[in-house]
């Protein structure tokens, strides 16, 4: 096997990861990682930004508090890794399992004001606001393995018992309308239905129809925009989607795959990176392995850095207890 088809894994990369060390002997992950990242920039000719976070390390996301998510403190991340690179085309390599739709709005509005064409280039996971993300690209690279996800918002509620559930806006849509129903053939079911409207709140039918419609709105608007612009099919095939990708009830979860195979049938720009550039994919996957290896033997969650070294990071904070002093 040629070096330019050497077979890239967890395994390979993490020999290569230990024999790069610092001067004081400790394996150097930031080197490491960064020279993979100028790998993909070297190949492509193309500025590369990163946006990953350790979501899938569930003892750092209890850490972390939940800030794996997509929020607004990203748009700092953005504009730090940004601010340097020249206008013009940028990969940008994600892996998130979403949040915030007003922060991806953010993050959308900071890249485009500079950035085109944008290729989002998916190496595992982006769910539900990065699905959003990926798709205000003018390309997808991902593959066959990769997935996104629904849309559909979800709503942080009380279980009643004093933790939180995250509540799809379909279901609370539905239950209103359930409820609504029932009580207008039977009166007496009003008590009965009476304790659960009151613990949802006033306005929460109207927040849950309009969470629905601005995730679809944004989706529609930067397909149309930018995926889609100059397509005479671009408003029937981004409806199409968007329809799709926000039916709770049709996906019945919101952590479904979507993958390359469904966005290609419904006319969306997502290319299979394996076959259109396999060297492209081979960089792609150690950079990948390196940003795992760094979430791995770190505390960093939260990792956002460009192929030319500049980058910003969130990382635990570990507090160090110790006993009390004893005087003799």
């Amino acid at each position: 096997m040629t070096d330019e088809h050497k077979s890239i894994s967890w395994q390979s990369t993490k020999k290569e990861l230990n024999v790069c060390r610092a001067e004081n002997g400790n394996v150097d992950f930031d080197k490491y990682r960064r020279d993979k990242l100028k790998a993909v920039e070297k190949h492509t000719k193309i500025p590369l930004v990163t946006y990953a976070t350790d979501f899938l390390n569930a003892d750092k996301v209890k850490k972390c508090q939940g800030q794996v998510d997509i929020d607004l403190s990203d748009i700092q991340g953005f504009q730090e890794i940004t601010k340097e690179l020249p206008d013009g085309p940028l990969d940008v390599l994600l892996h998130s399992p979403g949040g915030s739709p007003e922060a991806a709005e953010s993050i959308v509005r900071v890249l485009r004001q500079r950035f085109n064409p944008i290729r989002f280039i998916i190496p595992v996971v982006a769910k539900s606001a990065a699905t959003m993300l990926a798709l205000s690209g003018n390309e997808i690279l991902m593959p066959p393995s990769a997935e996104l996800g629904p849309i559909d918002p979800q709503f942080r509620l009380q279980d009643g018992a004093g933790g939180v559930v995250f509540t799809p806006a379909q279901v609370l849509i539905d239950q209103f309308d359930q409820a609504r129903t029932e009580i207008a053939k039977d009166t007496k079911l009003a008590a009965a239905w009476a304790p659960i409207l009151q613990r949802y709140g006033v306005g929460l039918y109207q927040m849950s129809l309009n969470a629905i419609d601005l995730s679809k709105t944004l989706v529609k608007q930067w397909l149309t925009s930018y995926m889609l612009n100059g397509n005479s099919d671009a408003n029937l095939i981004a409806d199409d989607l968007v329809s799709f990708l926000a039916d709770h009830n049709k996906f019945k979860s919101h952590g479904r795959r979507v993958d390359l195979a469904e966005l290609q049938s419904r006319n969306i720009i997502a290319k299979d990176i394996r076959l259109i550039d396999p060297a492209l994919w081979q960089c792609v996957e150690e950079a990948w392995y390196a940003i795992e290896h760094t979430f791995e033997g770190t505390l960093a969650f939260k990792i956002f850095e460009n192929s030319r070294g500049r980058g910003f990071f969130r990382i635990l904070t570990v507090l160090i207890q110790t006993g009390p002093k004893v005087i003799k």
